[in-house]
């Protein structure tokens, strides 16, 4: 279902939450139920509630990210009325997630007479003229799936709201949230609601910011989209009644989390205020490694890279950080290098160290009292290092670059940092020689046409920044007495 999340993010149009917030006319929220009730609440005012196709809403809850979920398996669903909509239009996003990869599952279907409908399942959309068949297989993990209709004829009858059903079909799974609008609520609206339920569930968003309530960025996709692959985030924004404590990250192989781990989110004793956030994202997922360099010459291992955003005062809360122990191999216990620069390089006299404190019952490597954004910058870096085997001592300050290579300090071989890749134009050159050495550095565009020459005479260490003026791929052409490396750059 991640192409969902794709395909309906062209789909969007604005919202202020607050006294302009468009409120949806049907609200569902699993931690708002209530076991063996009549009813699904309705949380919006409106008085919607669902009804179970069973009679009675379930006997227990299951956990999404730590929060409420309801089991249904293909035995339950939920029909409420909406009413006559003179806008003909509706926009729905639902938080699920199927168990099935087999069969297609349903999401959601609205009657709009005795005969026509609108609606989704895992596979199709369902409209008033037909169906478009959008996907092949079911995703197993919590989607966040918005999606926008209209329709030309007027209804002749009040229309009802199906959940986790669609003509015949059923949702194999759980079913987290819901919401229905009655209109088009617009683009920065619904980036603004699907974050609340990303970083309520665990869900990682593509292509897009996060927002929050006030619409301040508390993940910025656009500037750091090699951060994006695991997105997560503990905070708080009361608008939208986010309040969330402890996350998983990088696909489970880690537990982030304020205070201490708790067996639910509403069991974490954290206190955090309105508006505070910190967000998580990595790039290649915990599990990928990278050979390193230390500034005291020793070689170690990064597992994973990620970076912290942090918004509001969110620098004055102690975290916890879990790391699964099967991340990392030979049973090596990592340290915890955060680079409080800002930059992603790790720079010595700026990166800072913490040891686990030992491992806990389920498997994980333990790292307390964390704190993020110390220096109040918006940002930190981050990554696990293990020392190679035939190096000893603990790491003291970590360099690593953009594209693999690694490096400011002196050593046997060049090292070369280009940074940011991919970047909007402007960028930087970092190049380290054993000894000192000319070099001339040039960019071509993706036809070898010639744009930039740089050069330096003379010195060990170089940096070179500048700017070309359009997206698109470039090599930059470093030469040396040395040695010849070519570095390719992604302009967006």
């Amino acid at each position: 279902m991640k192409k969902t999340i794709l395909l309906c993010i062209f789909l969007l149009s604005t919202f202020i939450i607050g006294a302009q917030v468009p409120h949806p006319i049907v609200w569902l929220r699993a931690d708002s139920a209530v076991l063996n009730a009549p009813s699904w609440h309705d949380v919006s005012g409106n008085g919607l509630d669902a009804t179970p196709s069973s009679g009675s809403m379930p006997a227990a809850f299951s956990r999404m990210n730590f929060n409420k979920c309801l089991e249904v398996n293909g035995a339950e669903t939920f029909t409420l009325p909406l009413g006559i909509n003179t806008s003909r239009q509706s926009d729905v996003i639902v938080v699920y997630e199927t168990r099935d990869t087999a069969n297609e599952n349903a999401l959601w279907q609205i009657r709009l007479d005795t005969a026509r409908r609108i609606g989704q399942t895992t596979r199709r959309i369902l409209n008033d003229n037909g169906q478009i068949t959008y996907d092949t297989a079911n995703r197993l993990k919590p989607v966040v799936n918005y999606l926008a209709q209209s329709w030309r004829s007027p209804e002749v009858c009040a229309p009802a709201l199906t959940l986790c059903g669609a003509d015949s079909l059923t949702l194999n799974g759980r079913i987290a949230e819901a919401l229905c609008f009655d209109r088009r609520i617009g683009d920065t609206a619904v980036i603004q609601w699907i974050s609340y339920l990303a970083v309520k569930y665990g869900i990682t968003l593509s292509q897009t910011d996060y927002l929050d309530s006030r619409r301040n960025v508390i993940w910025d996709h656009t500037h750091y989209p090699g951060y994006c692959a695991s997105i997560a985030g503990v905070g708080r924004d009361d608008s939208v009644g986010l309040y969330q404590k402890q996350t998983y990250f990088a696909d489970g192989m880690m537990v982030i989390g304020l205070d201490r781990l708790a067996k639910t989110n509403e069991d974490n004793p954290a206190v955090v205020a309105d508006g505070d956030f910190l967000m998580f994202g990595c790039g290649d997922g915990v599990q990928a490694v990278a050979t390193i360099y230390m500034q005291d010459g020793t070689t170690c291992e990064a597992v994973g890279r990620g970076m912290v955003q942090a918004t509001g005062n969110a620098h004055i809360y102690s975290t916890f950080v879990l790391l699964d122990t099967s991340s990392v191999r030979d049973g090596i216990v990592p340290v915890l290098l955060i680079d409080r620069s800002g930059t992603g390089d790790f720079p010595a006299g700026e990166t800072e160290q913490v040891q686990a404190i030992g491992t806990d019952t389920l498997g994980h490597y333990v790292y307390g009292n964390v704190h993020w954004d110390t220096d109040r910058n918006g940002r930190d870096f981050f990554c696990f290092a293990v020392a190679m085997p035939d190096t000893t001592g603990t790491p003291k300050a970590l360099a690593v670059n953009g594209d693999g290579d690694t490096g400011n300090s002196p050593s046997a071989t060049p090292r070369y940092r280009l940074s940011p890749n991919p970047n909007h134009g402007n960028f930087t050159v970092e190049i380290t020689y054993p000894e000192a050495q000319d070099v001339v550095v040039t960019v071509h565009d993706s036809d070898g046409r010639l744009l930039l020459t740089m050069s330096g005479k003379g010195q060990s260490a170089y940096r070179f920044g500048n700017s070309v003026p359009a997206a698109g791929h470039y090599l930059i052409d470093i030469t040396s007495p040395s040695e010849h490396k070519i570095l390719k750059m992604v302009v967006n």
